[in-house]
């Protein structure tokens, strides 16, 4: 046998072993098992460079539209996700207990200075103006209509004889521009009496009575009951806006440098713990990992197989050895 023929057989048995043992369970298990070996006692920390995966991170959301490529998948699987809950008898009770509930809102309610800035920002936003004028003027105007308040005046109850609504309308027209106009002016008084208000009601007490009232209400509601009422094409819409928001956000320098130090602080906190560490916080162990991912795996590659996928790759990989100075040597020695 030539040497060519000698390294064309050990590659065709070399693939031929790798392909039926990627399919075979107690593979996986082994390599699992080996894995876990070599980690040891070592520091996930040790094993991870932060500076290179900041910047692997870095130049992947400024060069890929990660979201847009991946917008009709996000489509159909979240329309998916939506039709099956809408067919699903779950409760709110049931998706948020009350003790879950309870641990969430001891937590808001001390955020009082986070309360109060939004509240601040809600009702300095230019629509809340807008719809706060327009219901003291409709109040107002309502008022004088209905109340018949403009009659009451010294020297119109006579007048009024002739006919009230007319009257009352023409008045109600010429007063309408200084009406407005007063409101407009003192809009920003008026919003922040309305917020020096709601500071002064929304105490913890008050919150929580509040908010315990609305779970108790809305607990025994089923959540499909609401998401049957979107309309058709609705998600597709939003997917589509949110995809481009999330891609372009992700460009921005703030984005970006929020990513990089969750990163190193990810890392910074792993660095002293080991795998065997992580999983007893995620209270598993490996041997049921492998439990559950080694038929997985053994299947997943008997897939890759049957689709014509995994031998090419392996000849792929292989040949890079096969082919080299480095093998031609020592079958010619």
């Amino acid at each position: 046998m030539s040497s060519s023929e000698l390294i064309s057989a050990l590659r065709d048995a070399h693939k031929a072993h790798l392909c039926q043992q990627l399919q075979n369970p107690d593979h996986w298990q082994a390599i699992m098992a080996q894995a876990s070996a070599c980690l040891g006692d070592t520091p996930l920390g040790k094993l991870v460079d932060s500076d290179s995966l900041c910047q692997v991170v870095e130049q992947w959301v400024l060069e890929a539209n990660s979201a847009q490529g991946l917008q009709d998948v996000i489509v159909q699987t979240t329309e998916a996700v939506l039709k099956a809950a809408e067919n699903d008898d779950a409760t709110v009770g049931e998706l948020l207990s009350e003790a879950h509930f309870e641990a969430v809102l001891e937590k808001s309610l001390q955020l009082k200075s986070l309360r109060e800035k939004a509240i601040h920002a809600g009702l300095n936003h230019p629509l809340v103006s807008e719809m706060v004028s327009e219901m003291l003027y409709t109040g107002i105007k309502n008022f004088l209509l209905e109340e018949n308040a403009l009659a009451k005046l010294p020297g119109v109850s006579s007048v009024m004889k002739m006919g009230r609504k007319s009257v009352v309308g023409k008045a109600m027209g010429g007063m309408e521009e200084s009406i407005r106009g007063y409101l407009q002016k003192n809009i920003r008084e008026t919003l922040k009496t309305g917020e020096q208000w709601l500071n002064k009601q929304l105490t913890n007490e008050r919150i929580e009575q509040l908010a315990r009232d609305g779970y108790r209400r809305v607990a025994p509601l089923k959540p499909a009951n609401y998401l049957s009422q979107i309309p058709n094409g609705t998600v597709k819409d939003l997917v589509e806006q949110g995809c481009q928001i999330g891609d372009e956000s992700a460009r921005l320098d703030y984005t970006r440098r929020l990513i990089s130090v969750g990163i190193r602080a990810a890392v910074d906190a792993l660095s002293e713990k080991t795998l065997a560490d992580v999983l007893a916080g995620m209270q598993i162990s490996e041997e049921k990992i492998r439990e559950f991912t080694v038929p997985a795996l053994a299947k997943g590659a008997s897939v890759l197989v049957e689709q014509g996928v995994l031998e090419p790759f392996i000849s792929w990989s292989l040949d890079d050895f096969y082919e080299s100075e480095a093998c031609r040597k020592i079958i010619n020695n």
